[in-house]
């Protein structure tokens, strides 16, 4: 006899899928830990240090960081095969996001990291990510493809094949600011875009479909494009002191503010305080400021109107993280892409989990169309 069908929320919403170990999202008391450690302390902790936590559930010794990060330097180098892509790639008017989807399944492979088994060559391409996203931007800003970096630390790489901020007066301090925005984006636990990997993961698909297809769930402007748009809002409202109109419009028209709420929190979404106090600090005296003032004008606006409604309502990570990156030099079509380089991470360690007792995710639906005769 067939079991009878769970009718769950549209969404998902409050349903509990399955089991993780990984990241504790608190919504009640906005707070967020990875493997049991809360990000307010684990932002002063090396990337790839926190990145191995999150992989492998311990803290890692300092040699093993040291290994990983010499590993990650050399399987970063893009192939011939790659670079060819890449190239073809970048003649093309294709959102980054897009040609990182399409390319992450045909990169090659390296040794590096068969320790990690299945989910070797993710290793490999979250090596490569970053050297992607440079590369593309170079080509199309026509230049060359960067130099491969002797630096270890994947970040500071990142922004050296870049080009940006060389010439910055804080360019440790946008370095410092840039490292702990990709600290705080490293897991979010069963968040859209980790969800569609756990889901192509339970299939046994190999590690770079599953990577591929999380990049496409990251690419949405309800997920991890809502940095893109945010900071493409605060540019069309252009001053503060339209804000509240805006906002206003808004509301009436019931349009959606990019950046603003989020699932899972009922109070501040931890990542944005820090965030937004990096944003801030970077924009204070810049031609950033005007942005980050109308930011902060719309935030002010929609939570005053919202909490008049009992409903209050506070900015999430997405909604000041493009002035970080942009204080960096990012153009606002690469945000997203930053940010899966972070992420990437993340979704490795759930590869990894849903391996351990795996079974394929298959959900019953409520059909609702004709009933044939």
């Amino acid at each position: 006899m067939r079991k009878l069908a769970i009718e769950v929320p549209k969404g998902l919403e409050g349903v509990e899928v399955d089991a993780t170990k990984i990241s504790l999202v608190d919504g009640e008391r906005g707070q967020l830990s990875y493997r049991g450690h809360d990000v307010a302390q684990l932002i002063d902790w090396p990337f790839t240090r926190v990145a191995l936590l999150v992989v492998n559930g311990d803290d890692p010794a300092k040699a093993q960081c040291r290994h990983f990060e010499v590993a990650l330097a050399k399987a970063a180098r893009l192939s011939a095969s790659d670079a060819a892509l890449l190239e073809l790639a970048a003649k093309t008017a294709t959102h980054p996001m897009t040609v990182l989807q399409g390319l992450v399944p045909l990169l090659s492979r390296t040794d590096e990291f068969e320790s990690f088994g299945d989910a070797a060559h993710g290793f490999t391409i979250a090596a490569k990510l970053p050297a992607l996203i440079a590369g593309l931007y170079r080509l199309r800003s026509g230049g060359a493809l960067p130099e491969p970096s002797d630096l270890l630390d994947p970040n500071a790489r990142f922004l050296a094949q870049m080009g940006l901020a060389a010439g910055s007066a804080n360019k440790a301090e946008l370095a410092r600011a840039f490292d702990v925005t990709q600290i705080l984006q490293i897991e979010h636990s069963f968040n859209a875009s980790t969800f569609a990997a756990r889901v192509v993961a339970s299939t046994l698909a190999p590690v770079e479909n599953v990577l591929a297809a999380a990049l496409g769930a990251l690419h949405g402007a309800l997920h991890g494009g809502a940095d893109e748009a945010a900071l493409e809002m605060a540019i069309v409202v252009g001053d503060p002191a339209r804000a509240a109109d805006f906002v206003d419009d808004c509301l009436t028209s019931g349009r959606k503010i990019m950046g603003m709420g989020h699932r899972e929190y009922r109070v501040l979404d931890p990542r944005a305080r820090f965030v937004k106090a990096l944003a801030e600090k970077l924009a204070r005296g810049t031609s950033l400021e005007p942005l980050y003032l109308t930011l902060e004008a719309i935030e002010a606006r929609i939570s005053e109107q919202m909490a008049e409604r009992g409903k209050p309502l506070h900015a999430n990570l997405e909604f000041y993280k493009g002035i970080v990156y942009r204080a960096a030099g990012l153009p606002p079509d690469y945000f997203t892409a930053a940010f899966a380089m972070a992420r990437v991470y993340g979704y490795l360690a759930h590869f990894i989990e849903s391996r351990i007792n795996n079974r394929i995710i298959r959900p019953a639906a409520r059909y609702i169309g004709v009933i044939p005769a």
